[in-house]
């Protein structure tokens, strides 16, 4: 009978299990507080093809349509957030990312080249997860 002098038993000691709950704990704690610092936006800029068309102030309500290589890009504000609801692009994916509120946000509609980003006070320039 043949061993392999690679097999072993992995065996997890008190002290290994305090500290995995410990670096999870850290973990949560992090996401949770990262969520809280980043403030809500006041503002959503919107881009086509690079030239900024408009500002939306996501204090007021209401739709706006730009218009972009493939055709229009209806965005709406509502309730100091903000969402795509119908765009010429062919999977929609910029439709499918819902509503966006916190600062540092950003809806992307490539193949019509529409970006819309959330402005505000406590922007966060990027999250690593």
């Amino acid at each position: 009978m043949m061993t392999s002098r690679w097999s072993y038993r992995l065996a997890l000691t008190r002290g290994d299990k305090m500290l995995i709950a410990a670096l999870l704990l850290v973990s949560v704690l992090s996401i949770v507080l990262l969520g809280r610092l980043v403030g809500r936006g006041s503002a959503a800029v919107v881009d086509v093809d690079g030239q900024r068309i408009c500002c939306l102030d996501l204090s007021v309500d209401g739709r706006r349509t730009v218009t972009g290589p493939l055709g229009d890009t209806v965005i709406q504000v509502r309730d100091g957030r903000v969402r795509v609801i119908d765009s010429p692009c062919p999977h929609k994916l910029c439709v499918r990312t819902g509503w966006v509120e916190r600062a540092g946000g950003l809806i992307v509609c490539v193949p019509n080249r529409v970006v819309v980003r959330v402005e505000g006070d406590g922007e966060v320039d990027a999250t690593t997860w």
